[in-house]
């Protein structure tokens, strides 16, 4: 995973700032405790830990996270990683829609790659 062109890394933290822009923007609009927003809650932690993991790999920055909070999102990103392929079946070759789950998935991919290093790194300490 290291062998990431610059772009290709800046494009993936854009890839999860993106989505957790989208989710804050969505919860507005969502009331509070219903099912959807719980939901919408943890998938946006689970992208704020995977930029976090993201920058503090390439960047050097420090990550404040549990191993748990880890554990918790590296399963959230595998599940999200399970859906994203139909989504990119639906889109239309070229499309700047395809691009963009494409850029998801690898960001996906790396971030999930990382944190499991990270897990395996906190359990041998």
């Amino acid at each position: 995973m290291e062998n990431l062109t610059a772009e290709e890394k800046r494009q993936s933290v854009e890839a999860f700032k993106s989505i957790i822009r989208k989710s804050e923007k969505a919860l507005s609009h969502m009331k509070t405790d219903a099912p959807q927003t719980r939901l919408l809650e943890k998938r946006m932690k689970s992208a704020r830990i995977g930029v976090d993991t993201l920058l503090a790999r390439w960047e050097g920055q420090e990550l404040d996270v549990s191993k748990t909070d880890l554990i918790e999102a590296k399963k959230e990103l595998e599940g999200l990683l399970l859906t994203l392929p139909s989504f990119l079946k639906k889109s239309k070759a070229g499309s700047g829609q395809r691009t963009y789950i494409t850029r998801r998935i690898k960001a996906f991919k790396v971030a999930v790659f990382y944190m499991d290093d990270l897990i395996k790194e906190l359990e041998q300490a």
